[in-house]
């Protein structure tokens, strides 16, 4: 997902760095770059693609389709519905999916992605992602600057609608995810400037999907902001935000984009 910064032009030489940093290098075996993106793409679906579907959107030649089908299907990792002709995951993709549990999952994994930022920033990290239906924080580091932002605790998960990680994640979820998770939760206005209205929320989380990060301008606390990004892809439910007061957020928001994008990209390398 490319970052869209929408809060003024940037510098020739900066918007160049930014345009370079979010580029996605491209995979040096094609054939295993083209199976994976046959499999996130199945993944995508709400209930698997036909094989059609599959070659309109990746625009692959049909034999080629068809043989990383096949690989795939062999593997097991994919499976065809013979009533629909639709391919859908396989069994085998439980497996990684308890397997990326227990890699990424725990704070030591994060901890390195937010002390990194804190240093390079100077202002407050954190890491967040979602665990048992809740938009968790991770981990947390202060900043070094002499004015920080307040201390939100590894394990708190309130207000996700308040705050930049918690508005990214949810805009990156699905709408039955988000239609369960707002169910069960009143909208707390936090601040004046907090969303408490849900058609404005899901046009707030178009904008985030759209630009491809998360802005909150003093809904979770008077006088800070917090941006967020995605860590690794899009799909993997984890995000690191920094925290600050709002003028430097205003003043210094490419930059902090730029070194969030660019730890949260080599995360997943």
């Amino acid at each position: 997902m490319a970052i869209q910064i929408e809060t003024g032009r940037a510098p020739a030489t900066k918007r160049k760095a930014k345009q370079d940093l979010v580029k996605a290098p491209l995979p040096r075996i094609q054939s295993l770059g083209r199976g994976f993106s046959v499999l996130f793409l199945i993944a995508k679906s709400e209930n698997g693609l036909m094989a059609s579907d599959i070659i309109k959107e990746t625009k692959l030649n049909r034999q080629t389709a068809y043989h990383i089908l096949q690989s795939l299907s062999v593997l097991g990792v994919i499976v065809k519905n013979h009533n629909s002709q639709r391919y859908v995951l396989g069994l085998k993709v439980a497996g990684l999916i308890e397997a990326f549990k227990r890699h990424l999952a725990p704070p030591e994994r994060l901890a390195p992605l937010v002390r990194e930022i804190a240093n390079r920033t100077g202002e407050t990290a954190y890491a967040v992602g979602w665990a048992e239906g809740e938009i968790v924080v991770i981990s947390a580091m202060r900043g070094r600057a002499t004015v920080t932002a307040i201390d939100v605790p590894p394990g708190y998960f309130g207000n996700a609608h308040a705050r930049a990680s918690g508005k990214l994640l949810l805009a990156l979820s699905s709408p039955d995810v988000r239609k369960a998770y707002f169910e069960t939760r009143k909208l707390e206005a936090l601040t004046p400037r907090t969303i408490t209205n849900l058609v404005a929320l899901e046009k707030h989380f178009a904008q985030i999907r759209k630009q491809g990060y998360a802005l909150e301008k003093e809904e979770f606390v008077p006088g800070l902001s917090c941006i967020a990004v995605p860590i690794g892809d899009t799909e993997t439910g984890f995000a690191i935000a920094v925290s600050a007061p709002s003028h430097r957020v205003e003043e210094n928001l490419t930059l902090y984009l730029q070194v969030m994008c660019e730890v949260a990209m080599r995360s997943g390398e």
